[in-house]
């Protein structure tokens, strides 16, 4: 199970398509192996669909991992990633940052199949996160001047770290 307490991340996959399912936070703790089942799946041709519906709220290392895996998907065509059932909370902050057409966000998750199961753990070393956070922080501040001012110091702080 990926995460502490309630925090956690599950997936199915069914008919071409990953589900995924974020419970409680998603964080720079639990990133490295979404963002890991995220791409495999991209890399298998299937679409994804992240429902938030028991999601509280995403850090800014989770959305601009999130950002990063759209951007890349879109490159090769239509988005392949999807969000769901997206609280007025977390809508916000994708407001506050600028995501507005970045980001496919829908209503509901058209209808499901599979067991879903915690995606798989692996270690992921300080550098790894590092890296992840660093890279997460630099594609927000590349959407807009006002993230590159909001996030100057963590990006600043970050490359330190490396």
């Amino acid at each position: 199970m990926i995460g502490h307490s309630n925090n956690r991340i599950e997936a199915a996959v069914a008919n071409g398509t990953a589900y995924i399912k974020i419970f409680g936070r998603g964080t720079f703790q639990t990133v490295a192996d979404f963002r890991d089942f995220v791409k495999r799946s991209l890399d298998d041709g299937l679409a994804v669909f992240i429902d938030l519906s028991n999601c509280e709220t995403l850090d800014s290392t989770f959305i601009g991992t999130l950002v990063a895996l759209c951007m890349k998907s879109k490159k090769e065509g239509e988005c392949m990633l999807k969000l769901f059932n997206v609280s007025d909370h977390v809508k916000n902050i994708f407001a506050t940052l600028g995501l507005q057409g970045i980001l496919d966000v829908r209503d509901a998750v058209p209808s499901e199949g599979g067991d879903f199961s915690p995606i798989d753990c692996t270690a992921h070393d300080k550098v790894e996160i590092t890296d992840l956070m660093l890279d997460a922080h630099l594609t927000l501040s590349r959407i807009n001047e006002r993230n590159a001012v909001e996030f100057k110091d963590v990006v600043e702080f970050l490359k330190q770290q490396r």
